[in-house]
């Protein structure tokens, strides 16, 4: 018997589910704190954030904590794995004025970490905010698994990680405008969509309207899925070589799934 739990913190509906109902509370205080421990490192809106400081050093060395160097490693780590497409700097538009023509634009390949010091070219500005998260995912769902000795999956937003135990049947876990996919004992799922649609000026220039993946891990699964998303047509085979497995939608709603995604009816 799965207990679940949900409430909305750091711009997202939060979820836990456990396999056994007396560790429901403790699951949701420990989920709890460790999406505070994130957020005090790496949300923007914070001005106590840490990652101000890493903004502001502006090409010279500084030394962060080690949430702080994980965070920004997972992030680098998503980037490398997606070429650039899922990355740790944030869009910024230069100002010509401002900037020297002697510095190009930073990209995440100019960003070095080396144990606790955290090297970044001049003009960048890190936003990691949605790599945090998915890290986030996974740590919570490891620690509920590890200390409260049940079979966990949590969510956050649209990443979902699993940990422990599987209950009976499997982790039912629900995929956006459809029915439910099964996730074995530690795997996880993302989804990701465009947003804007309905204002698109060049509707042709994407492909995906929504991209579901289910991978070894919540970053790798919200990697690829922007990954995709961003490739259109591009995203299949894409897909298959990484032997994801994975369900993208079009504009028009029709799907395309990969030969070992399964979904089940949804729920009445």
């Amino acid at each position: 018997m799965v207990s679940a739990e949900q409430w909305v913190v750091w711009d997202s509906v939060v979820e836990v589910d456990v396999t056994e109902g007396a560790a429901l509370s403790a699951a949701s205080a420990l989920i709890a704190r460790v999406i505070e421990d994130t957020e005090s490192v790496c949300d923007l809106r914070r001005g106590d954030a840490e990652i101000h400081a890493v903004n502001l050093s502006q090409g010279e060395p500084v030394k962060v904590s080690r949430r702080m160097s994980a965070l920004l490693r997972s992030a680098l780590w998503a980037a490398r794995m997606t070429d650039g497409v899922v990355g740790p700097l944030a869009a910024a538009r230069f100002d010509d004025e401002k900037i020297p023509p002697v510095h190009p634009v930073p990209t995440y390949q100019d960003v070095q970490i080396d144990d606790d010091i955290v090297f970044a070219p001049w003009g960048a500005s890190f936003d990691i905010t949605e790599t945090a998260k998915a890290d986030t995912v996974a740590r919570a769902a490891e620690l509920v698994a590890t200390e409260l000795e049940c079979g966990a999956a949590v969510r956050i937003g649209e990443v979902v990680a699993t940990a422990g135990h599987c209950p009976a049947g499997g982790w039912q876990i629900d995929v956006p405008s459809d029915g439910v996919v099964e996730l074995v004992n530690g795997t996880a799922m993302a989804t990701v969509g465009r947003s804007g649609a309905a204002d698109d000026p060049l509707p042709n220039e994407t492909e995906w309207e929504q991209v579901t993946v289910v991978a070894a891990d919540p970053l790798w699964a919200y990697a690829a899925a922007e990954a995709a998303l961003a490739r259109r047509i591009g995203a299949i085979r894409w897909i298959e070589q990484h032997d994801l497995r994975a369900r993208l939608v079009d504009r028009s709603g029709r799907e395309y799934t990969t030969e070992n995604w399964t979904l089940h009816a949804p729920r009445l």
